[in-house]
C-alpha cells in the first residue's frame, strides 16, 4: 500500500468518524439542520472557508489569473464580496426572523417572505445548480481513487458520495462544521508544504517574478466566465485531475 493510498483511508475515516462523533449530539430537527442554533465563530469561518477552497478556487483560478491577468479575481473576489454582504447585512436579519419563526432552511425564509410559489423555484434551480457542484466533487473524488488505486471512476464515485453521505446524515449540520474543519486544516496543511514544490519545480522566485503574465482588468470576459458556474466549475475538476494524474507518475 502506497503511503498516499494510506493518507486517503486514514482521512476518510477520520472524516466519517467525525460525523459519527457528532451524531451523539443530535436529537432533533433543529439540531439536525441548523446544528440548535449553536455554532460558534470558529466553526462557522471553517465552514466557509473550506467551503469556498477547493480545484475551482485554487488550481483553475491559477490558470486563469495566468492566462486573463487581474480579471480571474472576480472568481474569489466576487465571493468575498458577497460574504461581507452576509456576514453584516443580510445573515443578520435572516437569522433573527429564523430564530423568532423556526425556519430550518432557506427555503422556509422564502416562503415567509414570498410565498410558496417563489420557495418551489428557487428550491428548483438550487436543486439543479447544485448537480454540478455534486458532479464535480464526486469527478475529483473519483481520480483521486483511480491515481491511487487504479479502480473504475464509477467505483470512485461510490466510495466518495457514500462518505459524504455517512457523515452529513449522521452529524447533520454540525457533523459538516466538524468535518469543513478537518479538511480546512488538511488543505492548507497541504498548501504549505505544496508551495515550496511549485515555486521550484517554476524555476524559483526569480523566474516567477520575471515571467510575463497578463495584466489587463476588465469586467466582462471573467464576470461572465463567473455567472456560467457549471462550466468553470467543471474546468476546476478537470484542472485538478490533471494536477491529480501528473502526480501519480512521480
Amino acid at each position: 500500500m502506497s503511503l498516499h493510498l494510506a493518507l486517503l483511508i486514514i482521512y476518510s475515516c477520520a472524516v466519517v468518524g467525525l460525523g459519527l462523533w457528532t451524531a451523539r449530539f443530535v436529537r432533533t430537527s433543529s439540531a439536525f439542520f441548523v446544528a440548535g442554533r449553536s455554532l460558534g465563530p470558529g466553526l462557522v469561518l471553517a465552514s466557509m472557508l473550506a467551503a469556498n477552497i477547493g480545484a475551482g478556487a485554487t488550481v483553475n483560478v491559477a490558470g486563469l489569473a495566468y492566462r486573463e491577468g487581474l480579471n480571474a479575481w472576480w472568481w474569489s473576489g466576487s465571493a468575498g464580496i458577497a460574504s461581507f454582504a452576509l456576514a453584516f447585512w443580510v445573515g443578520p436579519r435572516i437569522w433573527q426572523l429564523a430564530k423568532e419563526h423556526g425556519f430550518y432552511t432557506t427555503g422556509d425564509f422564502l416562503e415567509f417572505r414570498y410565498g410558496a410559489m417563489v420557495r418551489a423555484v428557487i428550491t428548483s434551480l438550487v436543486c439543479f445548480g447544485s448537480l454540478w457542484i455534486l458532479a464535480a466533487q464526486l469527478i475529483a473524488g473519483a481520480a483521486i481513487i483511480t491515481v491511487l488505486t487504479g479502480a473504475p471512476r464509477w467505483i470512485g464515485s461510490i466510495i466518495g458520495g457514500g462518505i459524504m453521505t455517512i457523515y452529513f446524515t449522521a452529524g447533520g449540520l454540525l457533523g459538516t462544521a466538524w468535518v469543513n474543519t478537518l479538511q480546512l486544516i488538511v488543505m492548507l496543511t497541504g498548501f504549505i508544504v505544496a508551495v515550496p514544490f511549485a515555486v521550484e519545480n517554476a524555476g524559483g522566485l526569480a523566474a516567477l517574478a520575471s515571467s510575463s503574465v497578463p495584466s489587463t482588468f476588465t469586467l466582462g470576459p471573467m464576470a461572465w466566465e463567473f455567472m456560467v458556474a457549471p462550466t468553470a466549475i467543471t474546468e476546476g475538476a478537470e484542472a485538478g485531475e490533471e494536477m491529480l494524474l501528473k502526480l501519480g507518475e512521480l
